[in-house]
């Protein structure tokens, strides 16, 4: 039996990358999915590309970081599904003129923060309610290992993700009794940076980050999308994680052990 056969599943960031590779994952398992992001023509060459799996795709297009899109995206939910599963929060940024803490402005610091945390924070608040009615489920966000280890002139990035450890921490301290379970991964670095940079970076700049990673990571690569997507998975199976609730997972070939 597929592990999300019957199950519910929404994903933010959901139109490339790791949201992407996550709900390819999902539905090949037998899920239903909502798909949110910004990138309306990505979304819906995503939903095409999912639905040939066989899978029930409804898209949301908006600013993660609104109160309206987390509002829309859950009642849209609710309304096509009856019920909710699994939230993956998985949207955020870091972009490339990210800098030290001391040069980094305040429109910076704000955008940030804004989609990097207070999004989850507004898709927790409209799902939760949400997830309890349908009787418990499981809340996965993407932090990073940033949020762990200090990184050189990402500092708003890496607060970011280390409010994204505590925030995943209280949801499990706080639901638990709704039978909520919350956790988040810490990835390293991964395939083709996040979107954002991706869109800014140089091919001779994506070989050299392979380069820079193949000596900084033990494991001596860049961690694929597929890969974490299976952690993900993992953490929002309550075939296979059922009393895993608060956790941090580390998915960073090594890189934090150094």
């Amino acid at each position: 039996m597929s592990r999300f056969a019957d199950r519910v599943v929404l994903v933010t960031g959901a139109a490339s990358g790791l949201g992407l590779a996550t709900a390819r994952l999902f539905a090949s398992e037998g899920a239903s999915l909502v798909l949110v992001d910004i990138d309306g023509a990505k979304l819906e060459k995503a939903k095409v590309e999912i639905e040939e799996l066989g899978a029930h795709v409804v898209t949301h297009t908006g600013d993660v970081s609104k109160p309206i899109t987390a509002r829309s995206a859950v009642e849209l939910t609710e309304a096509t599904f009856g019920k909710l599963d699994v939230l993956f929060n998985n949207a955020a940024i870091c972009p490339l003129t990210a800098t030290a803490l001391i040069e980094t402005s305040d429109e910076m610091w704000d955008q940030v923060i804004d989609i990097n945390v207070k999004s989850v924070f507004l898709f927790c608040k409209a799902a939760i309610p949400l997830l309890i009615k349908t009787g418990g489920g499981s809340i996965v966000t993407t932090a990073s290992t940033a949020g762990l280890k200090a990184s050189p002139r990402e500092s708003v990035y890496g607060i970011s993700k280390a409010a994204l450890i505590q925030m995943t921490k209280s949801l499990a301290r706080d639901h638990a009794k709704d039978k909520i379970r919350a956790n988040c991964i810490c990835p390293g670095f991964l395939e083709a940076v996040m979107t954002d940079r991706r869109a800014e970076m140089t091919s001779d700049a994506l070989v050299k980050r392979r380069a820079r990673a193949s000596e900084l990571v033990p494991l001596g690569r860049e961690g694929g999308y597929e890969e974490v997507a299976r952690s993900v998975a993992f953490l929002a199976s309550e075939l296979e994680s059922s009393y895993i609730t608060g956790a941090a997972v580390v998915i960073d070939g090594g890189f934090t052990v150094v």
